[in-house]
């Protein structure tokens, strides 16, 4: 099931006088429940727990974890029950603390079992996952975030998309939580010599992941020319789900302007740092720049 998302063009007149065309990727409207980038991370994952006749999906992340909601929703579309392992036990017996995110995987089904700090950490050890195993015999376990070499290959067809509606687009910008769909345009989209890849940084210290992206990239394909990508990694707004009082007033000034919504987390932080960017001269004229909308509504 894929349907092509809108690609439309912000009208601006300081992209006018930048020279330079501006569009945003309309993936926020790509599926009823499973919005934006974990659709397509999450779409050949769910074929294969399919395949290998797995009833349950388990997976982990914080208490503002779109991969969490979008997990959920998954399951209840898809048939399958769903476990989330959520980081920090001071929100087991305290549900009025628990962000709109939460609630809403918990009443899409998910059961979810809070973790402390320390035992969260110990999410990739060998006796962890033994233990999660002979919890849920019949569990597919997705990682964090939901990235693995499935959900990099689940951004082909978007990618596709994305070069028959804009094929001269020179510059893609996408924000950046675990780095999944950084590295999923990077390694599908054609390669151009006049292209550039700009994840923006959702976390403090980020340096980290581009560790991760470069791993990713080795063992999804070695032979393939990549277009050159970066990390930016000042426009965090203080870390994870914070963001400075500059940053809420552009999320605003850009929601009544071009009427459409952005979520807090991601796509205010990429909005952000387009037009800090835009103002630096980042963008030569000419450019077809394309703001990747990756979705994450049921976080407002």
């Amino acid at each position: 099931m894929h349907h092509q998302t809108l690609l439309s063009q912000l009208e601006h007149p300081l992209f006018t006088e930048k020279k330079i065309d501006v569009w945003i990727k309309r993936d926020d409207l790509n599926h009823p429940a499973i919005q934006g980038n974990k659709w397509h991370k999450l779409k050949l994952n769910l074929e294969a727990a399919k395949r290998k006749n797995r009833t349950t999906l388990v997976t982990f992340g914080g208490a503002y974890s779109n991969h969490l909601a979008a997990t959920a929703a998954a399951g209840k579309a898809y048939g399958f029950e769903t476990n989330g392992y959520v980081r920090g036990d001071e929100l087991e017996n305290h549900s009025e603390n628990w962000s709109s995110t939460l609630i809403d995987a918990q009443q899409n089904g998910m059961q979810l079992h809070f973790l402390s700090r320390e035992a969260y950490r110990q999410k990739h050890s060998s006796e962890f996952l033994t233990s999660l195993t002979s919890l849920h015999p019949n569990a597919y376990i997705l990682p964090e975030g939901g990235t693995n070499e499935l959900a990099i290959k689940g951004f082909a067809e978007l990618c596709n998309d994305l070069e028959n509606q804009c094929p001269n687009w020179t510059h893609l910008l996408t924000a950046v939580g675990t780095g999944g769909t950084l590295t999923g345009f990077i390694s599908n989209t054609d390669f151009q010599q006049n292209r550039e890849i700009l994840g923006i940084s959702t976390l403090k210290n980020a340096e980290y992941l581009k560790e991760d992206i470069e791993t990713w990239l080795c063992s999804s394909n070695t032979s393939q020319r990549y277009n050159s990508w970066q990390l930016l990694q000042n426009y965090h707004g203080g870390g994870y789900a914070k963001s400075t009082a500059e940053m809420r007033t552009t999320q605003a000034w850009f929601e009544k302007k071009f009427d459409l919504l952005l979520d807090p987390i991601y796509t205010q932080k990429m909005i952000y740092a387009f037009l800090s960017e835009l103002k630096q001269d980042r963008f030569p004229p000419g450019s077809n720049v394309i703001l990747y909308h990756s979705g994450g509504l049921q976080g407002r």
